[in-house]
């Protein structure tokens, strides 16, 4: 039986200290006050160059500065919650872990930015790599905040990571009023061309209903079944995904698993995926399956 964990302590908001980083705050703020947890801001700057460096133009930044930067834009919005601010220097994802893992977070908030460091188009950015390497869960918050998430969308291939991701999730933002699964039927081209088109798609749809139940049996806190909702549709996953995130407040994906749908968050379909998305997206890698930092 899956037990459901208590919300974080802390939650880290990245922030590249640029407006657009606004409703991620509003988020983290919002989110912060739900669980009654603290909420520690980061921001990273790159390495500072050796004096000797002929790439030395100016003066290091002022750390002290930009924490009172952060703590002057965030002003009186965040009364009533226990507020840390984090400055450091380095690899941005890496340093942004470091300090989650020093500062006790569970989870990690950011949003789409205009900085180059948490650009989602650009290969080898912040977003993509925490997606790649980050143990805990990311939210990456695209709309305004408007309340609790009540409204989720689960993609889901009916693998343990998939449960995995659901049920932090779950976890996280308790008995949703609306849970809709998300699955792409893989229909192999071979097997249809070789009998009857209809009669294999509805044998697909037939198993891929069996799996959800199955699936849906292992999900805590799960939701009365009038609230559940199975979209189960062949083809491709990224826009099947896409169109069912317009009517969820929270898209959920885990970030390893099998099949085409989590292939999404490799190359640029991840990219187009993530970075068009119109609602929130919270990514969730399996612990078994983190590469090295």
């Amino acid at each position: 039986m899956t037990h459901t964990a208590p919300p974080p302590a802390a939650i880290l908001l990245a922030t590249d200290l640029s407006a657009r980083c606004d409703r991620a705050l509003s988020r983290a703020l919002q989110l912060a006050r739900q669980w009654e947890a603290r909420l520690v801001v980061a921001t990273v700057l790159p390495p500072a160059p050796s004096p000797q460096s002929f790439l030395a133009t100016g003066p290091a930044p002022d750390v002290d500065r930009l924490e009172q930067r952060l703590h002057r834009d965030i002003g009186a919005d965040a009364e009533g919650v226990a507020l840390s601010v984090r400055v450091t220097e380095g690899h941005v994802g890496r340093a942004l872990l470091q300090l989650a893992a020093e500062e006790g977070c569970g989870l990690v908030v950011t949003g789409i930015a205009s900085d180059p460091a948490f650009e989602l188009p650009l290969l080898g950015s912040t977003v993509l790599w925490l997606t790649r390497h980050s143990p805990l869960p990311l939210l990456v918050v695209h709309q305004r905040v408007r309340g609790p998430y009540r409204r989720l969308a689960v993609a889901t291939d009916f693998s343990d990571s998939s449960a995995n991701a659901a049920n932090r999730a779950l976890a996280l933002f308790g008995q949703p009023l609306q849970l809709a699964l998300v699955h792409a039927l893989e229909t192999p081209g071979s097997a249809l061309l070789g009998g009857d088109h209809d009669v294999l798609l509805a044998q697909a749809h037939e198993q891929a209903r069996t799996q959800a139940r199955a699936f849906l049996a292992g999900l805590r806190p799960l939701p009365p079944p009038e609230r559940i909702r199975l979209v189960i549709e062949p083809g491709d996953p990224a826009p099947l995904l896409q169109r069912q995130a317009a009517e969820a407040e929270l898209v959920v994906v885990a970030t390893h698993g099998r099949g085409a749908l989590f292939e999404l968050l490799i190359g640029s379909v991840a990219r187009r995926l993530v970075a068009t998305l119109e609602t929130d997206t919270l990514l969730v890698r399996d612990q078994r399956s983190h590469p090295p930092l």
